[in-house]
């Protein structure tokens, strides 16, 4: 069981999930008002969990028309597992550097 900080967290994971298992289509406009009747929330923690959920880059949030289903395309996922790599390369390199005992 997942701890969460506050509602629009768990409302922001419950989205992504949806999100991944194909509810929402890529280019889908997210209804705010059906989306905070979905949750029982008022649309504040709603709008908090979908900027949470922008900032992963799985939707987008276009100023005076609403948030969109991204989900990207092939070179788009090529990039993210660059970036991905080199992140988990940088990060055993700290940890060797800061623990080389447990080597």
């Amino acid at each position: 069981m997942k701890m969460y900080l506050n509602r629009a967290d768990q409302i922001a994971e419950e989205i992504q999930e949806q999100i991944f298992a194909g509810s929402f289509k890529d280019g889908e406009r997210l209804d705010e008002i059906r989306l905070a009747e979905q949750f029982g929330v008022s649309r504040t923690p709603l709008r908090e969990a979908l900027k949470k959920v922008a900032l992963l880059g799985i939707v987008e949030k276009i100023p005076n028309r609403g948030v969109f289903v991204h989900q990207p395309g092939p070179i788009e996922l090529l990039e993210m597992f660059e970036v991905m790599s080199e992140l988990e390369s940088i990060c055993g390199r700290l940890a060797a550097n800061e623990f080389p005992s447990l080597l």
